[in-house]
This record gives structure tokens, sequence and C-alpha cells, in this order.
């Protein structure tokens, strides 16, 4: 058996739950690299941590765009966090994407009647990278999830400032039939929440066209 996050071989006997329902699994060097949140004492907003009730930015979020997401994360976005996403985000190691599996298919278990929804890449960003990084860690599961968003090119996100991040314009298209959408829940799944921007787009041209609730998920805070 191999760490699910470094490829290193754990020395440690198994059971057969262990191996067929978890599904990951992470040594102890990794496991520190991964801090759980604690959604009781997060913002229910976008799901930072330590927080009671909206942040301030879910609170102007809500003043701005009339909603929030009910964002859900699933650990804080600590050194370690950002160690693990650049390795398999940006230096494309696939084998990643198992790291934490069993938190991310335990979450999903609160959305079975919702539409699962990875966020997209650009085709020249998808084609850049070979792969979409949330539908990697999404495929290991036994959720099905489907695109229901394309993604018209802009710069990437991470060389982007606070202020540009949060003055992008509308970025998405609708790559399926509005009546798809129509009154259906959907979950929009993204890697990390920085500023919320992108995942409120997404979710105003889903709630444009129709969608009766949109909550999102992100793997980190």
């Amino acid at each position: 058996m191999r760490c699910s996050c470094c490829q290193t071989i754990l020395i440690r006997n198994y059971t057969l739950r262990e191996i067929f329902i978890t599904g990951s699994f992470r040594c102890f060097h990794c496991e520190k690299y991964f801090s759980k949140i604690d959604p009781a004492s997060a913002c229910a907003g976008c799901g930072r941590p330590d927080i009671s009730g909206l942040c301030h930015d879910c609170q102007q979020w809500e003043k701005e765009v009339g909603f929030v997401l009910n964002n859900k994360a699933l650990f804080s976005y600590t050194e370690g966090f950002k160690e693990w996403i650049t390795a398999y985000k940006f230096k494309g190691d696939y084998r990643l994407r198992g790291a934490f599996a069993t938190e991310l298919q335990q979450s999903l278990k609160a959305y079975r009647q919702y539409i699962i929804c990875p966020m997209p890449l650009s085709a020249e960003r998808f084609s850049s990278r070979g792969f979409n990084q949330v539908s990697g860690c999404l495929a290991i599961t036994s959720c099905s999830h489907q695109l229901l968003l394309g993604r018209q090119e802009t710069p990437p996100q991470s060389e982007k400032t606070r202020v540009a991040r949060l003055n992008m314009p509308q970025v998405f298209y609708l790559i399926q039939p509005a009546e798809k959408i129509r009154n259906q829940k959907v979950l929009l799944v993204d890697d990390v929440y920085t500023t919320g921007r992108t995942l409120l787009h997404g979710a105003e041209l889903l709630y444009k066209n129709g969608a009766k609730v949109v909550n999102s998920l992100t793997f980190a805070r």
C-alpha cells in the first residue's frame, strides 16, 4: 500500500474495509499537510474556519449578489496544502488526486440530490495541463459528476491580485441545455476558495438559467 499523497510505501496491516471502502491513505508526514476544517465552527457562507455566522466578506457578497454559497471547505489552505496542490495541479503529478478521497467522498454524501459539477478549465488550460484537477479528484469517489459550464480563457487566477479577482467579469457559459438545470440543485466543486468570485460567477449563471439551489464545496479555504 502506498501513501495517496507522496506515494511512499506504507508499512501497516490494513483491513479489507479500509482498502475497499475508505480508499485513500496518507503517511504520517503527509497527514500533517491536511488540516481539517470543522464546519460547525466555520463561516456558513464560505467555510472560513473559526467564524460564527457569516464572515465580513460573505456579508458583502450577500449585499452585492443577493445570496451566499453555503460553501463547505474540507481543509485550511496551509503551507502543506499548498505543497500538495503545487505538485498535483501545477506540476501535473496526477497520482496525487487521491490524497483525500475518503474525506471528499464522505462530504459528498450530503449532496445526493444535487448535480455534482466540477468547475471547468478553459480549453486552452485543459490542453496545456492535460486534466481538470477537480474532476481528477472526483473520479476516485463513487459520486457521479458532470460539467455544466464552460470557461473562457483568462489569465490564471494564481497570477491575479485580490482586487483583480474581485473585479473579474463573467467568464462562464452553459454547455448543457438550460432545461437540464431548471429547478435542480447544483453543487459546484472547486479546489480552493479564495475570494469566492469564480464560484459566485458560476452560481449566478446557474441561477439565471433556473437552478433551484446552488451550493459549493472546495478542497481548501
